[in-house]
């Protein structure tokens, strides 16, 4: 039987504030198991995306974490150095954000955040890159004509298929998607859940959906 690509054992995690913490989440576990998807449900403001957020470890100030473990492929998480950590983020655990329109810079165009993230996390020769680009825009059904776009251009399903697409470039074991079909239309959310799972079953990788 395989190992579980990701363990979250008794987490918990706080916000610091003037008169002390504020727990935000307390004693979580669970196990994903390679190539499983897994619903994380809770209402708003339980904690979900401080979860997701302390697997990347970008959970910002005054978000702490105040105990337990993330263990990915083996490897703690909470205890790795800050470059091991860059080198995990995208190639092998990235994340779908909710708001995509929040999440692009809005004055880069698609191709050049595209490229952004291809070259900050990899070694790949300009050729390279804007042929992966290319490849990426297809995969998520968006015209490639959009590289040269810019996000307020797009519609918010072109723009989370695009976020998706940046999530999925370094082709990760992990991906966490959180709520990224927020106030998008049902029918335009169901094609791209549709498009994810296409993908998930092509690629093989494991998600994290993170929902109400």
């Amino acid at each position: 039987m395989s190992e579980p690509i990701l363990q979250v054992n008794d987490f918990s995690a706080a916000f610091a504030l003037d008169d002390g913490l504020l727990p935000a989440v307390e004693g979580v576990s669970f196990t994903l198991m390679p190539g499983q998807i897994m619903g994380l449900v809770g209402e708003s403001g339980s904690g979900k995306s401080t979860i997701a957020k302390s697997i990347l470890r970008i959970l910002s100030p005054p978000g702490i974490i105040t105990g337990g473990e993330i263990v990915f492929q083996g490897t703690n998480l909470l205890k790795v150095n800050d470059k091991k950590m860059r080198q995990l983020r995208w190639q092998h655990i990235s994340m779908a954000p909710q708001s995509a329109l929040n999440s692009l810079n809005p004055v880069m165009t698609v191709g050049a955040q595209l490229n952004d993230t291809l070259t900050a996390h990899g070694d790949l020769s300009t050729h390279q890159i804007q042929d992966r680009a290319l490849e990426l825009m297809r995969m998520v059904s968006v015209d490639v004509v959009h590289l040269r776009s810019y996000p307020y251009q797009l519609s918010g399903g072109m723009r989370q298929r695009v976020v998706i697409a940046i999530a999925l470039a370094w082709e990760p074991e992990l991906l966490i998607m959180d709520e990224p079909t927020t106030a998008l239309d049902v029918l335009v959310e169901r094609e791209i859940l549709t498009e994810v799972l296409q993908l998930q079953k092509q690629q093989g990788f494991s998600i994290l959906f993170i929902t109400h």
